[in-house]
């Protein structure tokens, strides 16, 4: 039997192995080593212009528009034609990309600059696979393994130029531009000392010149920059076409069948004690928080007891929308299985609307914080996932995940418009200068550390009930705590926020 299996283990082998010496396999990584390879380098030559030491520039939407190029060249590289739902996967690239070059906020810019990363992949996925019958569970593990795979097809990248450097030996193909890649990067290797020599004496040679690549391009020569351009360029490459070439192969199982075998009665058990938990706290919520009735723990005022608590009961929301999911898809159906699960989503709600309830009153006490925008946006979003994860439990073949998508982009999409910084220091500045709260904590210490996007209001508005030594010593802070970002930036590193924040800053140089 072992002998049969190892038998059986190099027969596949050898099947892989002919298949990659067939005439049709070694024709298709010339082609993709030609033409993606090609495409692949002025992709990461341009990403690299927009990227290096800028991601928060104006260059980022032209990267978005040159990053859906590709793609779209890529795919027609094997023949994939473009579905028309994934104009939407594009659109919010280009919008994530357009929000980078607006905003300071950081933590705006690394959820745009991650969120622009999952949805290259999704938008790949969506035209290459057909996943009208994939589910939450199994979208998101198709786009890990996506990226995992791509990690993987630097292999393949390895064997297309092996290919290459055999045709072009052979002088194989007379309708193929043969050895073009090889020239296109020979001359790379030669321009890139001799371009860096003759823009060294250009620059000492002409003062405008010099203005114009240093100043306003932000492209510093030295060995240090060198080399960062080098690997940013190689990254770009690499990635690129290592991403292209792994969804060139489709390693992917696109068929996917929804395995609901486990036995109801173990959730059922679960969930009934869950239940009954969650159906207490709810009548608790309503009884002493939204009626005001009953008397709260000893010590407690109502207030502070409702002030507490809105981080815990988001984190349980989070675990019910996860538990409610899972369970739907891995166990039988069962009719009392869909009840509980109903019983625990609209005690979710509850738990929403308390959270909610219970942040209000908070704020008012003390203010917004970034974090209190994100509980805010956060709770908004899963009101509206529960809506339709309550219609799945009924409806198994209702399109969650692609749903979540859309709802999670739009909202995301608002907030960061939106610049939470801006109305963080609009709202904190009137609240405080009001006379109904004057005599509530007015944290002018939070105001300096936030992005630039605050800047403008910041900058117009005067603190009431303070003297104007110390609203002078708060608009210094701020501003000198935000000027490494919106000093010395370049034309190519331009950025609205900064612009804003640089000429609100003027009388605090």
């Amino acid at each position: 039997m072992n002998t049969y299996m190892t038998d059986n283990n190099n027969f596949q082998n050898m099947q892989v192995i002919d298949e990659e010496n067939t005439p049709e396999m070694r024709y298709f990584r010339l082609r993709m080593a030609t033409h993606l390879g090609a495409a692949s380098l002025i992709y990461a030559a341009f990403a690299t212009f927009c990227l290096y030491k800028n991601l928060s520039g104006v260059t980022m939407p032209f990267f978005g528009i040159a990053t859906l190029i590709y793609m779209i060249y890529g795919l027609r590289q094997y023949d994939v034609k473009l579905k028309r739902t994934s104009w939407f996967i594009g659109y919010v690239i280009m919008a994530l990309a357009v929000c980078n070059f607006m905003t300071g906020n950081s933590t705006i810019l690394f959820f745009n600059n991650v969120g622009i990363i999952f949805m290259i992949f999704l938008f790949m996925l969506h035209n290459v696979y057909d996943d009208s019958c994939w589910n939450f569970t199994k979208t998101l593990s198709a786009i890990f393994e996506a990226f995992v795979w791509s990690i993987a097809a630097l292999a393949d990248f390895a064997l297309d130029m092996r290919i290459l450097k055999q045709r072009s030996m052979e002088g194989y193909g007379k309708n193929i531009k043969k050895n073009y890649i090889k020239y296109i990067l020979l001359g790379l290797l030669i321009a890139v000392p001799l371009v860096s020599i003759l823009i060294l004496l250009l620059s000492q040679a002409d003062r405008v010149f010099g203005e114009l690549l240093f100043k306003y391009l932000s492209f510093d020569i030295d060995i240090r920059s060198g080399i960062v351009i080098t690997l940013t360029f190689c990254t770009a490459f690499f990635a690129g076409y290592c991403m292209i070439r792994c969804f060139s192969k489709k390693t992917i199982k696109e068929e996917y069948d929804v395995k609901r075998d486990l036995e109801p009665l173990v959730a059922i058990t679960v969930l009934s004690i869950v239940s009954v938990i969650y159906l207490l706290f709810s009548v608790i919520q309503i009884v002493y928080l939204f009626m005001g009735q009953g008397n709260p723990p000893e010590g407690y005022t109502y207030a502070q007891y409702a002030r507490e608590g809105f981080f815990q009961l988001l984190v349980v929301s989070l675990i019910n929308f996860v538990m409610v999911i899972f369970i739907n898809n891995r166990f039988r159906e069962n009719r009392v299985l869909k009840v509980l699960l109903t019983i625990i989503s609209l005690c979710t709600y509850i738990m929403i609307a308390s959270s909610a309830l219970r942040i209000k009153m908070y704020i008012d006490v003390y203010y917004l914080t970034e974090l209190r925008i994100w509980v805010i946006w956060g709770l908004t979003v899963l009101t509206l996932l529960f809506a339709a994860v309550i219609v799945s439990i009924y409806k198994q073949d209702f399109p969650l995940f692609r749903y979540s998508i859309v709802v999670v982009s739009v909202l995301y999409i608002i907030i960061g418009y939106a610049r939470p910084d801006y109305m963080i220091a609009r709202y904190n500045l009137d609240q405080m200068n009001s006379v109904e709260t004057s005599g509530l904590v007015s944290d002018y210490e939070y105001l300096k550390t936030l992005s630039t996007d605050a800047a403008p209001v910041i900058a117009e508005t005067d603190f009431l009930f303070t003297d104007d030594t110390f609203e002078e010593e708060v608009k210094e802070a701020y501003f000198r705590r935000c000027r490494y970002f919106y000093e010395n930036r370049s034309l190519r590193q331009f950025n609205i926020s900064a612009y804003m924040a640089e000429s609100s800053a003027e009388e605090y140089k």
